[in-house]
């Protein structure tokens, strides 16, 4: 037999029993109810961290609606950009229907009196479809207004105040509160 059977053999059942009893006071030691205090203190850490992810979750949520604000704020503005400018693409053709309304002949036959009237309605219906969008001409009644007109002269005009509006040269036009076109004018000095 080897020497260590034999100290193992040779342990008594009395010191079997004494670390038995070593380690049942260890487990109850750990097992033992924690004080007042102490749970007291877990439960203020948490509350803490309670709180703690309940500001970061509310914090988040706000930073989503925000972001869902700012995205359709842009969208709206990209959607208004670019309805600006396709609209604009029509305003010559605008200008080309008021010029030839205002060089008709004073004497005209039947059939060109309907062709008049078929272009008035397709006058009619590119000004819907400005209306549709928001977009109106811009007033060129009573003074200049550098925002919305374009000044083509300064002209001394007896009949005017100074910075009054003589004329306009080309309609203006603007959509909601942005100027797509400022009107041409003349202005008296």
């Amino acid at each position: 037999m080897s020497t260590e059977n034999v100290k193992e053999q040779e342990t008594a059942p009395e010191d079997i029993a004494a670390d038995a009893e070593v380690q049942e006071e260890e487990t109850a030691a750990e097992t033992e109810t924690p004080s007042l205090e102490a749970l007291q203190a877990e439960l203020d850490a948490a509350r803490a961290e309670a709180a703690k992810n309940l500001d970061g979750w509310q914090r988040a949520q706000a930073e989503l609606v925000n972001f869902k604000k700012r995205q359709a704020e842009q969208s709206a503005r990209r959607l208004d950009d670019l309805t600006g400018q396709i609209i604009t693409q029509l305003f010559p053709v605008l200008d080309d229907l008021d010029l030839a309304f205002q060089n008709i002949p004073d004497t005209l036959t039947e059939q060109e009196a309907n062709w008049v009237e078929g272009f008035k309605l397709v006058q009619r219906k590119l000004l819907k479809i400005l209306e549709n969008n928001q977009v109106e001409t811009i007033s060129t009644e009573g003074e200049f207004d550098p925002n919305l007109h374009e000044a083509v002269t300064h002209e001394d005009s007896p009949d005017h105040e100074s910075n009054a509006i003589i004329a306009e040269l080309r309609k203006g036009y603007k959509m909601k509160d942005r100027v797509l076109r400022p009107s041409l004018v003349r202005v008296a000095q």
